[in-house]
């Protein structure tokens, strides 16, 4: 439990970085990422709505742990 915890983690740290990275070098992705960024809040709005709270995060949940254990790469 405490790797996988400690695996999440990195993973989050890492895409971070990666992503500040790309978005220093590339600054033209700026406008892609921020797109992304306004999708993502409208998916998480729509679903606080439809699910409430602690369903929106039981499937945030759900779906990180099935990305995390899925062994296709």
């Amino acid at each position: 439990m405490l790797k996988m915890l400690l695996g999440t983690l990195l993973m989050i740290f890492l895409i971070l970085a990666i992503g500040s990275v790309v978005l220093e070098e590339f600054p033209g992705a700026q406008p892609l990422w921020e797109e992304g960024k306004v999708h993502a809040v409208s998916l998480y709005n729509s679903s606080l709505g439809k699910f409430g709270m602690t369903g929106t995060l039981l499937l945030i949940i759900a779906i990180c742990f099935l990305a995390g254990t899925s062994k296709h790469y």
